[in-house]
């Protein structure tokens, strides 16, 4: 299959190999030609062919002593069946059997399926016997009854409410990978009741301390950043946890600082680590100095050549301004440079990063960089949402009206049937009415209007 050059020769194999797997299953197979036939049934029905009539021969196989044939038929039935299926509910007994056996593989085994096929109908006979296995020997079984438990979650919200207590419990667990499995069903849990969870954060903040510090064992490791899948969702957590809320912030404050400062290595899961650690700095209760630091480590995605890393850092760099202007104002620079890259996207991102950086103080430089990039630029929805942007922010922060007239004159001229007609209609209002405040000033404004326009009429071409 893989070696085929298209589509349809790649269906015309498939087609023969479902018929022959059809012709197969009608046989006496021998437990080894039987878990090969259910192998290939399955990479057909995910290549897209059906070959529903190997479901009930896989769901059969899970019933099997033989120990890799169970683990084959339940793999098999997650990846063919969905939990409507009719077929999920012969599973049930069979899942309750081997939720108990004495055998960790097969405990593992039931529960990697469970969450695939499990409703609503087959979830009061399942939880019992998943919540017992919170309290298994193996590590492995403990993490896989807390991913079942988060699906159950997600099912059924109230069926997980009485085990609050059971699951804080597993944040102290001895291995990290089960604690770091409970970290998914109570960040869920904190968006649904955040008041709820705010006594964890303490908790929360400790676990993410030993992170940072290499407290975990080195095989959570990735490129010799300490588990940075688990530190991701704690600071998603935290940042839940603490928005409006200053005393809940104020704990977090010390190890965003760290986790800033340890994730700082130049290799992209340190970058992850930073564009989440500021998401959750922007979001919980602002803090003045721990802003300008995010705002420093940012700096150096937008000033990156990595076109990635630079559209990170101006997503963050706009989450930053939304809390306070002043902090991106200090990267302005790096920003107005992003609008000559040639990716659209990120130009889009940037010119919409811009707009919301631009105050009284720098109208006047933003505003001229942007009608330079309407003079150069061919794309029809970029062209648009400049000549949005130019006119919203000279009617919003103009100096003066001079430079508002000479403003909307170039926007007339480059943008043409871009602009809004409303805007040409305020433009022509201000001309002859003026402020209405000094009847000198405004005459003086008439005078400089009449003057640009007819030396524009004088042009050759406009």
């Amino acid at each position: 299959i893989g070696e085929c050059k298209s589509k349809q020769e790649e269906d015309k194999i498939l087609t023969s190999e479902v018929s022959s797997l059809k012709a197969r299953f009608g046989e006496s197979l021998s437990p080894k030609r039987a878990k090969e036939a259910i192998v290939r049934m399955m990479y057909a029905e995910m290549l897209g062919h059906d070959a529903a009539f190997g479901h009930i021969h896989a769901v059969n196989m899970t019933q099997q002593a033989n120990l890799l044939s169970k683990r084959v038929g339940y793999l098999a039935s997650a990846v063919c069946l969905h939990p409507g299926h009719e077929l999920t509910t012969l599973l049930v007994n069979t899942m309750r059997r081997d939720l108990k056996s004495s055998n960790h593989v097969e405990v593992c085994a039931a529960l990697i399926a469970i969450p695939k096929l499990i409703n609503l109908e087959t979830l009061p006979a399942l939880l019992p016997p998943v919540v017992a296995l919170l309290d298994h020997t193996h590590e492995v079984v403990r993490k896989k009854a807390v991913m079942a438990l988060h699906r159950f979650y997600q099912l059924q919200p109230s069926c997980v409410g009485e085990l609050y207590e059971k699951l804080r419990r597993v944040l102290c667990d001895k291995d990290p990978a089960v604690m770091g499995a409970s970290l998914y069903i109570l960040h869920e849990a904190a968006e649904t009741d955040p008041a709820a969870q705010k006594d964890l954060v303490p908790s929360f903040v400790s676990i993410l301390k030993q992170i940072t510090e290499h407290r975990l064992p080195s095989s959570f490791d990735y490129h010799r950043m300490p588990a940075p899948w688990i530190q991701i969702k704690l600071l998603k957590v935290l940042s839940t946890l603490g928005t409006a809320d200053q005393k809940a912030s104020e704990a977090m404050y010390e190890v965003l600082y760290d986790v800033l400062r340890r994730a700082d290595t130049g290799i992209n899961i340190g970058y992850a680590i930073i564009y989440e650690c500021v998401r959750t700095i922007t979001t919980i209760y602002p803090n003045l100095p721990l802003l300008e630091t995010a705002a420093n480590h940012i700096s150096r995605f937008v000033s990156s050549e990595n076109h990635n890393l630079k559209y990170l850092g101006i997503k963050a760099l706009a989450s930053i301004v939304q809390v306070n202007q002043k902090y991106a104002l200090d990267h302005q620079i790096l920003v107005v440079e992003c609008m000559e890259d040639p990716d659209e996207t990120l130009k889009r991102k940037t010119l919409e990063l811009l707009f919301r950086m631009t105050n009284a103080s720098n109208v006047v430089f933003v505003v001229d960089k942007l009608l330079s990039h309407l003079r150069s630029a061919s794309d029809l929805s970029f062209r648009t949402g400049l000549t949005e942007r130019i006119t919203q922010l000279a009617e919003r922060y103009a100096p003066d009206n001079s430079w508002f007239i000479q403003t909307m004159n170039s926007v007339f001229e480059l943008g043409g049937d871009l602009v809004r007609t409303d805007v040409a209609h305020n433009l022509m209002r201000l001309i002859a009415e003026g402020s209405g405040e000094d009847e000198d000033a405004d005459l003086k404004l008439r005078q400089f209007a009449a003057q640009t326009y007819f030396e524009m009429l004088r042009r050759p071409k406009l």
